[in-house]
């Protein structure tokens, strides 16, 4: 089927529409990713190993684990109904979340000691199912919007990613600081989540193939009903050296999942107003002007040392919040950098996010990439459909995990009046990226010994 739209700087309007899709979501979702566990900590109440829980476990659970059924949904019912319901599910999510300590106590019938379990779990589950479409619908439109600006066209698109995390950071700061954190939930991720929605009920359209343009191999290999999708994932996932590769990567984002969970927790610790949306702020930054550089000074690497090189650049990140500590600082007493009062362990961590940053260019674009060649042959497609799963292992596991150290290695030697044990929390984490780079050679030399 050809498309016969009219083109903007060689991409059709269906294309670009996308992307402005994608860039309102991202804005929504980096808007309150900063927050999320501090909402539920220090707002609502609840512990950081149940904050982190239902941040990472469930939610970034749900989104990158759930696409390999909800794309092959969106490949049955078309792009455009998919991506309604999904913005529909998401901006109710938002609100839900936003809102809850103004209606929920007058549902429950007290006003004191309120658990707020339930109304949470039913936004971010509304949030996880919508992101959930979000995902393969939009790549999917990219992809056959592209043409042979494929390239190109993945390019833009991982750059609205992260010009919508930035925009969504910023603007999320100065809403908090007037109105305070329940306000980026219900008017700011809540708001850019509704744009997103009037834009694909009135602007987007179903996309087409380009002209000219073949369906490749690995398109058709996709999934086209449920069923098959459920007999791809037993394909896969019977295969245990795939899924060893797979526990092995997950060990990865298991560090950079931290970003998200502990580390502002950790930043609130040291400073109760830390702006923690404007620390996470430098991994787009980085992402957005560095890119292009890491790509050219890795395009000659194999995948496996690229990927390598990414981890054990995160893993010092990690190990740069155990400074303060070493040279016995006090991480909570505050410097003037560059006119700006911060943290010791605020600029450290500010060093850490980067060199996490740093580290994810590097390592993954080239996950994909490295599970496309070790794919059986022929099926390289439907290995590739599986190529979040490591972040989803690492989030589902990691999160929570982050929640118990900061409660174990933080919270109670203070609340004990015995000293923090940060140290030792940032080593464990960042010792999980060791056991990735084992793994991952582990994996190619011995593993993967017979193949070429």
């Amino acid at each position: 089927m050809q498309n016969s739209e009219k083109k903007l700087w060689g991409f059709p309007l269906t294309f670009w529409s996308a992307n402005t899709i994608e860039l309102f979501e991202r804005a929504a979702y980096y808007a309150v990713a900063s927050f999320v566990v501090i909402y539920l900590h220090e707002t609502l109440g609840m512990s950081p190993t149940f904050s982190t829980f239902l941040n990472g476990t469930i939610l970034w659970g749900i989104i990158y684990f759930l696409p390999i059924l909800s794309g092959t949904l969106a490949d049955k019912y078309g792009f455009k109904k998919s991506l309604t319901l999904a913005f529909i599910l998401i901006t109710a999510g938002y609100f839900i979340m936003g809102n809850v300590q103004k209606f929920w106590p007058s549902i429950v019938g007290h006003s004191q000691n309120v658990d707020y379990t339930i109304p949470i779990v039913i936004g971010i589950v509304f949030i996880g199912i919508g992101g959930s479409f979000v995902k393969p619908c939009i790549s999917g439109t990219v992809q056959k919007t592209a043409g042979v600006l494929a390239t190109l066209g993945f390019g833009i698109f991982y750059m609205t990613i992260n010009v919508g995390s930035m925009f969504g950071r910023t603007v999320s700061y100065f809403v908090r600081i007037k109105l305070g954190i329940p306000a980026i939930f219900s008017y700011v991720a809540t708001a850019f989540a509704f744009i997103g929605l009037l834009v694909v009920i009135f602007i987007y359209r179903e996309p087409k193939y380009q002209e000219s343009e073949k369906v490749s191999e690995k398109e058709l290999q996709k999934p086209k009903t449920l069923k098959d999708a459920l007999i791809g994932m037993f394909i896969v996932l019977k295969n245990l050296k795939f899924v060893f590769f797979l526990i092995v990567i997950g060990f990865f984002w298991f560090i950079y999942v931290q970003i998200y969970n502990l580390i502002p927790l950790f930043l609130r610790f040291i400073d109760k107003n830390a702006p923690v949306e404007l620390y996470t702020l430098v991994n787009p930054v980085m992402i957005v002007f560095l890119q292009l550089l890491i790509t050219k000074i890795s395009k000659k690497w194999t995948p496996l040392r690229s990927i390598m090189v990414g981890i054990g650049i995160t893993v010092i990140g990690m190990l740069l919040n155990t400074v303060p500590f070493l040279f016995h600082l006090d991480p909570a007493l505050k410097k003037s950098i560059a006119g700006v009062m911060l943290p010791v362990g605020g600029v450290f961590m500010l060093f850490s996010i980067a060199s996490m940053a740093l580290g994810e260019m590097f390592a993954s674009p080239r996950i994909y990439e490295y599970i496309g060649a070790i794919a059986p042959k022929g099926q390289e497609g439907l290995y590739l459909g599986y190529a979040n799963l490591p972040m989803a292992i690492g989030t589902i596991v990691g999160a929570p995990i982050g929640g118990m150290f900061f409660q174990h290695f933080i919270l109670d030697p203070y609340n004990a009046g015995k000293p923090i044990q940060a140290p030792i929390m940032w080593t464990i984490v960042a010792f999980m990226g060791v056991l990735s780079i084992a793994g991952v050679i582990l994996y190619d030399k011995l593993l993967l010994k017979d193949k070429k």
